[in-house]
Parts: C-alpha cells; sequence; structure tokens
C-alpha cells in the first residue's frame, strides 16, 4: 500500500516542485528586461490562474470515480466519466478563458497602475490565455492517469510539462521571439504536454483492457 501510495503521490509533489522551479527560471529570465517586465509576467501568470485553478479542481474531483471504476474494471463507465468530464471541461476551460479575455484589461489594471508595467501585463497576459482554455482537459487526463495508478505515465507528464518540455522552450522561445518568447513558451508547453498526456493515457487504457481480458480468460 505505501508503494503505491508513493508511486502516485511522488509525480504529483514533483509536478508542483517544477511548477515552482519553472517560475524562478522564467524570473530570471525575464528580470534582464527589467522589473516592470517582471512585474507584468507575475500578474499574466495570476490572470491564467484564474483558469487554471478552476480546472485542476475539475481534474482533482473526477479522480476518486475514475480510480473507483478502474479498480473495479468498469471500463465502459469508466469511458462515459471520461467522454462527459473531458467535454465539460473544454466547455469549462473555454468559458473562463472567454471571461478573462474580456476583462483583461481591467483584471491587469488592478495589480499594476505603471504604464510600462501594464502594457507587459496586457500583452503577456493575451498570449498566455490563448492556450488556457486546454487546462481542463489536459489536468482531467493527467489525474486519470494517477487515478488508474499509471505511475510511469504520471511520473513523465509532471516531468515533462513544468520541466523536461516547458524549461527548454523558455529558452528556445526566448532566443527566436525575444521577450515575448518568454511569455510563448508556456503556451507551446501546453500544447505538446497535452498531446502527450492524451498519447500515454489512450497507451495506458489499451493496456489495462487488454491485461483485464488476458486474466479473465
Amino acid at each position: 500500500m505505501c508503494t503505491g501510495v508513493l508511486a502516485i503521490g511522488i509525480p504529483a509533489s514533483l509536478g508542483s516542485l517544477l511548477m515552482s522551479v519553472s517560475q524562478i527560471v522564467v524570473n530570471s529570465q525575464i528580470a534582464n528586461y527589467g522589473n516592470m517586465a517582471v512585474a507584468g509576467m507575475g500578474v499574466a501568470m495570476k490572470v491564467t490562474m484564474i483558469t487554471g485553478m478552476i480546472c485542476i479542481g475539475m481534474g482533482q474531483g473526477v479522480q476518486p470515480l475514475i480510480g473507483l471504476c478502474a479498480g473495479a474494471k468498469k471500463w465502459d463507465r469508466l469511458k462515459k466519466i471520461m467522454n462527459f468530464s473531458l467535454i465539460f471541461a473544454l466547455l469549462l476551460g473555454v468559458v473562463m478563458t472567454g471571461l478573462c479575455y474580456l476583462f483583461t484589461e481591467q483584471i491587469v489594471h488592478a495589480f499594476l497602475t505603471d504604464s510600462t508595467a501594464f502594457d507587459y501585463g496586457m500583452e503577456f497576459s493575451r498570449i498566455l490565455l490563448s492556450t488556457s482554455f486546454l487546462f481542463g482537459v489536459f489536468y482531467v487526463l493527467c489525474n486519470a492517469l494517477q487515478a488508474i495508478g499509471a505511475a510511469t505515465s504520471a511520473l513523465i507528464v509532471n516531468l515533462s510539462r513544468q520541466g523536461l518540455i516547458y524549461i527548454p522552450a523558455v529558452f528556445i522561445m526566448q532566443a527566436m521571439l525575444g521577450i515575448n518568447g518568454l511569455a510563448w513558451a508556456q503556451p507551446v508547453a501546453d500544447v505538446l504536454s497535452l498531446v502527450l498526456v492524451a498519447v500515454l493515457y489512450i497507451f495506458t487504457m489499451r493496456k489495462m483492457k487488454v491485461r483485464t481480458i488476458s486474466t479473465s480468460h
């Protein structure tokens, strides 16, 4: 039991740890462009957190249901739960992103009064919001991997989004686009991580179903 808990808990904790590490890396790079740029990026990240935190809650909320169905090998019910959750998460992400996009100016203005910092905050927020509607789908799939006990896949995803994909993307996009590249690194990492988690989820589910069929025979 302890091994099972650690196998799923460690990837989740590493994801949170790497989120802090990646922010340190981004802040260290954007500091080269001045304090106002740092302030603008900080507020932009807070804007996307409005969508992100709600979507994380969505993914965590469905996790017990997925784990229950996987443990009972009720694959048809699990499929229905996943279909509903993914559609609902996508719609929720679209609505929240749309609201944040419409009221970006008001949200950023609540934090920043300096005109330079405000301009940075607006520009970075628009960039980061370009893929925030995908957060819900990503977190549902990521939590599904943890719920069905796919420790290795969950570890790969958690290491990749904020580490193996995002941190290299920060330096690559900065070299290509300058200061805006630091903001575009997150959308690039979001898309690549979503593709990765979708592939791992499909592969894991197929493997588990085959294993169940072979065991039953």
